[in-house]
């Protein structure tokens, strides 16, 4: 609350969890400490929601409160905004929104804050608790190599070979630096993140680390590739985690389908991320909040983007094991080694 978000006298903080897994008690704590800071801290407490569900209204009422900060602490999730889909929110930025969280923080710039869905005490205290100045400064070196770039190129030892456009794209921090309206991510922090070029992958990923499922998160016992055609996923084939993933993917899209949002559909298959892990405290454990993060690796998401233009209904993380990495042909990455 001081180091990360910066936490002011009588500032007003929602705090919204679940009794389910083991968030509440880092929930508490949470609330706790803004106590003990002379922060207000309000919690919400409602029942476990996954990528299917609805948020309850009232959760969704508080957070259109617009608090100062607002903490999530999910089992597994917020919940979806049934009128923001449907309906949908324009911020002051002109692009519409389909939460009202995602309106409040990236459209209109009115809070910051964090959120840890399926974290647990033991990796808040392990991957927690570090150095932000110096994980700052990796993530600012790895934006700089993004930003500007046209292409990117990811190979691994485990058959990874894809490339992905990002000219005009903004490459996202995950730095655990919130302490301004508008800022927010995941704690534990580490990663650096863009979003391809719409329809711009091509070849195929492998993903022989964790795997994000429905409800939980899974280390493969065979890897998964993903096989790529006109920039969406075409194949996915590998053993049970293969068919699970498969089945979520087209859970996503028949969800769209049922809604009569056909981009929302064919975006199911879109590469909606790449993202590039830097926290090294963190290792891999089969909770994907975590295992993203783990140094010396990259991960995919298939579904929606950060650019919001590219919305689906589902955004599955996968990683990729000791990737290499070129931007316009210059190598940054090798066996997971940052070069730079």
């Amino acid at each position: 609350m001081r180091d990360v978000l910066g936490l002011r006298e009588g500032e007003e903080v929602l705090i919204v969890t679940n009794f389910e897994g083991d968030v509440f008690p880092v929930a508490r704590a949470v609330f706790e400490v803004t106590r003990e800071m002379k922060g207000r801290p309000t919690m919400a407490i409602q029942g476990m929601k996954t990528i299917y569900d609805y948020a309850e209204r009232l959760v969704l009422e508080a957070i259109r409160a617009e608090p100062d900060i607002i903490v999530s602490l999910s089992a597994n999730k917020m919940g979806k905004d049934p009128y923001g889909l449907t309906i949908g929110y324009v911020g002051r930025d002109g692009k519409k929104y389909d939460h009202v969280f995602d309106l409040l923080m990236d459209g209109d710039k009115r809070i910051r804050g964090f959120w840890s869905p399926t974290t647990t005490v033991e990796m808040f205290e392990r991957c927690v608790a570090l150095d932000y100045g110096e994980m700052q400064a990796t993530a600012a070196r790895i934006k700089g190599a993004l930003e500007g770039a046209d292409e990117i190129h990811v190979t691994s030892p485990a058959g990874t070979d894809v490339y992905i456009s990002v000219k005009g794209r903004k490459a996202f921090l995950d730095d655990g630096n919130f302490r301004l309206p508008g800022q927010g991510g995941n704690l534990p922090a580490g990663e650096v993140f863009i979003s391809p070029a719409i329809a711009s992958a091509r070849g195929t990923i492998v993903f022989d680390g964790t795997i994000d499922l429905v409800p939980n998160a899974v280390i493969p016992k065979k890897p998964v590739k993903v096989t790529l055609k006109d920039g969406y996923v075409d194949k996915v084939t590998g053993g049970e985690e293969a068919k699970a993933l498969l089945k979520v993917i087209r859970k996503g899209e028949q969800m769209a389908r049922e809604k009569s949002l056909k981009a929302e559909e064919r975006n199911a298959r879109h590469i909606g991320e790449l993202g590039i892990g830097i926290n090294y405290k963190a290792r891999m454990t089969g909770n994907l909040l975590e295992d993203e993060k783990v140094g010396k690796t990259v991960h995919f998401a298939i579904g929606s983007n950060y650019d919001n233009d590219a919305k689906a209904l589902i955004h599955q993380d996968c990683l990729v094991l000791k990737p290499s990495m070129w931007v316009d042909g210059r190598q940054v990455m090798k066996d997971g080694r940052l070069l730079i």
